[in-house]
């Protein structure tokens, strides 16, 4: 049974922001979208929804499609895409398998921004780069 204004907190500790009337799913995530403001990026779209497998018919069941939106896709004048970013905290398995499956039918590595609080900046890497963490 839920509980009436019960908000389940995030399990990654990501807090839900508000910056210029757009919600974003991090501060993280906002500090990106500010920084490609005050860089004068325009070139950009947010939570572009791509296929990475079309639904399909199991016996009598149909299959949904299988989709991903990553937080920022540059484009060219074009409107070809030249970069897809996603800005991480942290890789959960089921983002490494959208990102082989993105790369895989897209021909295109999505690039993970993660929020160095250190610095303030942000530290890109590929997502098929990335390497355990080690601890201790």
């Amino acid at each position: 049974m839920a509980i009436k204004g019960y908000k389940k907190p995030n399990k990654y500790k990501a807090k839900k922001t508000l910056v210029g009337g757009i919600k974003f799913d991090s501060i993280a995530e906002s500090k990106y979208y500010q920084m490609l403001l005050n860089q004068n990026v325009s070139n950009f779209k947010m939570q572009v929804e791509f296929v990475l497998q079309d639904k399909f018919k199991f016996g009598k069941r149909t299959i949904r499609a299988i989709k991903y939106k990553p937080d920022f896709v540059f484009y060219d004048e074009e409107g070809n895409i030249l970069k897809v970013v996603d800005v991480k905290g942290m890789q959960t398995a089921i983002f490494k398998l959208k990102a082989k499956l993105f790369s895989n039918r897209y021909g295109i590595e999505i690039t993970l921004a993660e929020y160095d609080k250190r610095t303030g900046m942000f530290i890109e890497t590929g997502a098929h780069d990335l390497k355990p963490k080690k601890r201790g």
